[in-house]
């Protein structure tokens, strides 16, 4: 296994079709490559209490949803996976949260499929230009 520091975490917020992309503030935060042969991934995010209610309704769920994850610096590209959240620790001022999931490799995500899916969600102009660049 290897461990490296997380910089940044963005989960995908779905309301009742309505799509969007929820950036969280991270106090402190790394990501294990299990390196079992299948890409699975673990990250701990250590986020502000006030996002309890986000992670506590996507746990009881156990949807996967899109999570983007910057890895070691923030100038590196978002890494994307398809993930749940397994388990979440309130502190005192703050959450840790456990997410497992998967990585989803660039060849998977296929450029004019994302694209396809961005217009299809209702994306345009300015928009579908940001909402394409954080997909990719």
């Amino acid at each position: 296994m290897k461990t490296f520091k997380l910089v940044d975490l963005n989960v995908e917020r779905v309301d009742k079709e309505e799509k969007s992309i929820e950036q969280f503030p991270l106090i402190d935060g790394l990501i294990i490559n299990k390196e079992d042969g299948e890409n699975h991934w673990l990250i701990e995010a250590l986020v502000p209490k006030e996002h309890l209610s986000f992670f506590d309704k996507l746990q009881k769920k156990q949807d996967e949803v899109k999570v983007f994850v910057t890895i070691t610096k923030k100038s590196n590209r978002p890494a994307q996976l398809t993930a749940a959240v397994k388990n979440i620790a309130e502190l005192e001022e703050s959450i840790s949260v456990l997410i497992y999931g998967q990585m989803v490799t660039r060849k998977q995500q296929g450029t004019a499929t994302i694209l396809e899916s961005l217009v299809e969600e209702g994306y345009t102009g300015a928009n579908l230009i940001e909402a394409f660049k954080q997909k990719i």
